[in-house]
């Protein structure tokens, strides 16, 4: 255990000492290695060195004074840079690119690891297209994100739904069970793939280890929607991460809850199940040729945090939040979602750093509790369902800032309590759609723009979506039911930003009959 590590470098912002000291009594001698970070450490030194560019991008560093530059800082326009010898290729890693993703890979438990420019969507889209192919089976949640059913169309599979547990109490759905993937798999004997969301949106872990047993003794791959579970290998405790369970391959938002900056993500494979030349084939299909600089440093560097001090931040944390839990419980007005409720209930376990909060006991919606936190309280939530609101806890929050969150929920609770709980029958769907065809299929099919209310019946060739969390309503090649056209007027009057790919308001494209 060493107490102190000096980090020499001239490569960090002026103003700054090039001695950085790093506290790091409490972390394992084998993460110390995590204090290295080849690519930020390559773009940082690049940016202050006194170059004069003739490459895109075109504001040339920063050398014109622009609103943009003088809101985000010199050092910001300066790193924002393109590809180069020095920095390397995302799309053919060789250097400093590769030994960035050979750390990340270490940390997160894997063989191989890929930078993400593109957002996890891109990643869920390349792992679906690696497995699976036209008229290939995948099994797959129902409750996933909108980017799966893209990589639904993009890859031609057929997928087979799976219904995911419903919490009626909550008014959200939980993981997919190990029960459920079995009838799933028995009835699809030839199915190549599944895919899992893990934790889901609102912070549900089921077995993902013994998922994982089941599937690979019927060859079929696991790939992982852990868009929320950046954190995962982290955290303290019994908590599994993706990999540990056995996972092929996994894509991580790590932005969402690793501390990288918005739209930079992770995927990871490990295995010979999953050809990794053909996930970098299909990712070059698909990403950027013109990889942002700044979001992949932002990956190398939250990685680095992560793997030195994230353990001990979340342990420190804990207490803290549980705390914060019994203190919006006291009145008992407010239910918060907890381990011991999921694992009797459901069965599964449940991630601390999503704190869901049932409010429909004090009379208002989950959206009328987002709206007073946010334009009276100034806080913003991760997001609203019919009877919760959602706050995302990570290492960056302190004791201070969940006691805002705590002391503007019982203000709420104090200015605002009815008489009588709010209920609602739309808060949740409880089937899943008819699907009349692939949505590969129904995307290139002819169609035509009908009123939602005229679609019942019909069968869908467009998306309608509610974000966040981005879990759709209907997608391409399901028959619109009546349900569906309910939940869409429900989410629309209460939420409001339901969206579709329409530009007039309540229409929908359709198969034409």
């Amino acid at each position: 255990m060493a107490e102190k590590v000096l980090f020499n470098s001239d490569t960090y912002l002026e103003g700054h000492s090039d001695k950085i000291t790093y506290q790091i009594s409490n972390v394992k001698a084998k993460n110390i290695t995590h204090i290295k970070m080849p690519l930020f450490e390559a773009l940082v030194k690049y940016a202050k060195q006194d170059v004069t560019p003739f490459d895109v991008p075109g504001h040339k560093m920063g050398a014109q004074m622009t609103p943009f530059k003088m809101a985000v800082g010199d050092m910001t326009m300066q790193m924002d840079v393109n590809s180069m010898k020095e920095l390397d290729l995302l799309s053919h890693p060789q250097s400093v690119i590769k030994e960035a993703q050979e750390l990340a890979a270490k940390a997160y438990n894997a063989d191989q690891a890929f930078f993400l420019v593109n957002g996890t969507t891109v990643g869920i889209q390349a792992m679906i297209m690696s497995v699976v192919g036209p008229n290939d089976t995948i099994l797959v949640p129902r409750n996933c994100h909108k980017s799966v059913m893209n990589g639904l169309i993009l890859s031609g599979a057929k997928p087979i739904f799976i219904q995911p547990e419903m919490d009626l109490a909550f008014g959200i759905s939980h993981g997919i069970s190990v029960e459920r993937i079995i009838k799933g798999l028995d009835e699809n004997p030839k199915a190549k793939a599944l895919l899992v969301t893990y934790p889901t949106y609102f912070g549900s872990l089921n077995d993902l280890e013994t998922i994982c047993d089941i599937a690979h003794e019927r060859g079929v791959v696991v790939i992982v929607d852990s868009a929320h579970g950046a954190h995962l290998p982290f955290m303290p405790g019994k908590m599994k991460d993706p990999m540990k369970a056995g996972a092929d391959a996994v894509t991580y938002s790590m932005h969402k809850t690793g501390g990288s900056l918005t739209q930079s993500s992770l995927m990871v494979m490990q295995g010979d199940r999953i050809s990794a030349t053909k996930l970098q084939k299909v990712l070059n299909m698909l990403q950027s040729t013109s990889a942002n600089y700044l979001l992949m440093s932002s990956i190398d560097a939250a990685r680095s945090e992560l793997a030195m001090y994230g353990k001990d931040r979340y342990k420190k944390l804990r207490p803290i939040v549980s705390e914060a839990i019994e203190a919006i419980e006291v009145f008992g007005d407010y239910e918060v979602l907890k381990s011991d409720y999921i694992k009797d209930k459901f069965y599964q376990t449940y991630d601390w750093t999503k704190l869901v909060i049932r409010v429909n006991d004090i009379g208002l919606t989950g959206f009328e509790v987002y709206t007073i936190m946010k334009e009276e309280y100034g806080i913003q939530l991760e997001l609203a369902e019919g009877y919760v609101v959602m706050a995302v806890i990570s290492t960056a929050d302190t004791r201070e800032s969940i006691g805002r969150l705590v002391d503007a929920l019982m203000d709420v609770r104090r200015r605002y309590k009815k008489e009588s709980q709010h209920f609602d029958a739309h808060v949740m769907t409880c089937s899943i759609n008819e699907l009349a065809c692939s949505p590969r299929d129904a995307f290139y099919a002819d169609n035509e723009v009908v009123s939602i209310d005229d679609a019942i019946g019909r069968i869908s060739a467009d998306s309608i979506m509610i974000y966040p969390p981005g879990i759709p309503l209907i997608i391409p090649g399901e028959v619109i039911s009546e349900a569906v056209v309910q939940h869409y007027h429900y989410y629309n009057e209460t939420l409001g930003n339901v969206l579709t790919e329409e530009k007039m308001p309540h229409q929908i494209k359709v198969l034409k009959d």
